[in-house]
């Protein structure tokens, strides 16, 4: 049923006219009513509204096929908490890129959450509405965010404006704002029968109202750099209180461990898991060591986030290339390069290499977000699908660890009220908890081990649990480490450690990571592509083959180095 729903509406060509293409051919966007498919007036709206929910988790996460990554891959990949293959910026990313996640944004989430208002309205159920408003609002954002200026106020208006012209970032943003309070007002409208399908929060509009504040002060902060009065804003926000600042509001999608029909496991996890040795993805060298080395005691996350498939690094460069190579000349002595250490076993930024035997020997996505394995020094390739948490992993697209990061930001660099060495604190605490309950959906956390790792110094007959899941005190001990750091920093180097931390903490998140690092330019020793001139950094994408190849327009920018307006004047990047 929710396949069928999945393209409701399209039917009326109104999402192809949206982004510019003016033919009707293919079987989804089909001018003919389909059988098989529904109406908007025929759609259940607890079905409609599912299908936009698990089209947002598509935004972000992209879907099982490789070529179509979400949104938050390429984040994390132009910052590091991802391999990029390059070797130069305008290599690593071209136009049709995106188009598969263009055409799905365009085509059917915001045509989706634009046609359940009128039933929704009929139905009297507002909950419907205010949920496809804040959603509606999240896309635009992060669309406006990844490409600058868009189709926005004639796009989705069907035959009227076959080729939408696209308006100025800036103008979408405050756009969003008033979709944003749209949203708060259909939530406080009273009504007989809440959505209690609604897969994020079943239908608590005060949780909703909570993600829609969040998502004012992201946009708030992200304009920082560009409106002296965003101070201000934040400020009522913080008053009002209404905020995700509790791990029970965050908002993520929850993927689960059924494989087919439909496949409901986190998309990562599919293209990397299905075939036994075989992985798909590079970890980023950078973000492991950033990770693993953190204090003298590592950070407790690591054994979630990575899984090493062997615990020693090769030395055979028909696996690893680089092993006979020296560091290049531009990298610093505190950069890494090629070998991690402790066998984590990734990739440099930018190191377009040919794929070597390696795919049962590399380091891979651990139990924290796509729902793998919780790395206990196994040691051992990935035998198939069949481990871990099988899939049943989440999108952390609005945590209250971020709610706490951004307060700190702001507490630092725009007047914000509120002591920001609380909020970090409170962030780092957050964030290490979340990856820690994630791993106790595991079923082998209470089987006995011998603790032979070579990062552990134990030695003896224990339970996993015992050996491998942070302790209270261990969790103390490195957010100790990160406040007498921050105690003795300079106020540059506050603003630098917090997001620091922020980085972290979003591992699964590059949509954050991205906006994040162009906002302030931290952290500042992000490693270095591997060629010595890799280009203009992406200040922004370049646009989708399907917006300029079938909008008349629409033209494509000069490079990737155009900003976008809320980073006008901002830090430059590498």
């Amino acid at each position: 049923m929710l396949e069928q729903y999945k393209y409701v509406y399209r039917g009326l060509c109104i999402s192809f006219i949206a982004l510019g293409l003016n033919s009707c051919e293919t079987t989804q966007l089909e001018i003919l009513e389909s059988p098989n498919a529904l109406a908007p007036s025929q759609a259940d709206v607890d079905l409609f509204l599912n299908s936009i929910e698990i089209e947002l988790a598509a935004l972000v996460d992209g879907t099982q096929s490789q070529d179509n990554a979400g949104f938050s891959e390429r984040g994390m990949e132009v910052t590091r908490i991802l391999h990029m293959f390059g070797p130069t910026y305008d290599n690593a990313y071209l136009p049709g890129d995106f188009d598969n996640v263009y055409q799905d944004v365009y085509a059917g989430l915001l045509a989706d959450t634009r046609a359940i208002q009128e039933p929704a309205e009929e139905a009297g159920l507002y909950t419907h509405k205010g949920i496809a408003k804040a959603i509606e609002a999240y896309a635009f954002m992060t669309l406006a965010d990844f490409f600058g200026d868009i189709p926005f106020s004639e796009a989705l208006q069907g035959a009227e404006f076959p080729n939408p012209n696209l308006d100025d970032d800036a103008a979408v943003y405050a756009a969003i704002e008033t979709l944003l309070n749209d949203a708060i007002a259909e939530f406080n409208r009273e009504e007989a029968v809440g959505a209690t399908g609604d897969l994020f929060y079943g239908g608590d509009e005060s949780q909703w109202i909570k993600l829609v504040n969040t998502l004012k002060l992201k946009l708030y902060i992200q304009t920082r750099l560009v409106d002296s009065g965003a101070g201000a804003k934040i400020n009522a926000l913080v008053t009002d209180g209404n905020l995700i600042l509790d791990a029970v509001d965050d908002f993520q999608f929850n993927y689960s461990s059924t494989d087919a029909n439909p496949d409901s496991r986190h998309p990562v996890f599919g293209r990397n898991f299905d075939v036994p040795a075989d992985v798909t993805d590079y970890m980023s060298n950078y973000f492991m060591v950033l990770i693993k080395d953190s204090y003298p005691t590592g950070d407790p996350r690591t054994r979630y986030y990575f899984y090493r498939q062997s615990l020693d690094f090769t030395t055979d460069p028909n696996e690893a290339e680089c092993v006979t190579q020296s560091a290049p000349v531009h990298f610093s002595l505190s950069d890494v390069f090629c070998d991690p250490g402790n066998g984590y076993w990734g990739r440099d930024h930018g190191d377009n290499d040919g794929i070597p035997p390696d795919g049962g020997l590399r380091t891979t996505w651990g139990v924290y977000p796509i729902g793998g394995l919780l790395d206990i020094g196994q040691g051992t390739a990935i035998p198939g699908r069949n481990i871990g948490l099988q899939g049943a992993g989440a999108s952390p697209i609005m945590l209250s660890s971020f709610t706490n990061f951004m307060l700190a930001e702001a507490a630092l660099t725009a007047g914000v009220t509120g002591d920001p060495r609380v909020y970090l604190e409170a962030g780092v605490r957050a964030s290490i908890t979340k990856v820690i309950s994630f791993g106790e959906g595991l079923d082998y956390l209470d089987d006995v081990v011998t603790a032979d790792d070579p990062d552990t110094e134990e030695d003896e007959t224990r339970t996993v649990r015992d050996v491998y899941v942070p302790t209270q005190a261990d969790i103390d001990r490195y957010v100790n480490n990160v406040l007498v750091e921050y105690d003795g920093a300079s106020a540059t180097g506050k603003v630098e450690l917090v997001v620091t931390e922020y980085f972290k903490a979003l591992f699964g998140n590059g949509i954050e990571a991205y906006n994040t690092y162009r906002r302030t330019g931290f952290p500042s020793d992000l490693q270095p592509t591997l060629l010595a001139q890799p280009g203009e950094f992406v200040n922004s994408f370049i646009y989708p083959s399907e917006l300029v190849d079938q909008n008349s327009n629409a033209s494509q920018k000069p490079n990737q180095a155009v900003r976008v307006f809320w980073a006008e004047g901002g830090p430059t990047l590498e």
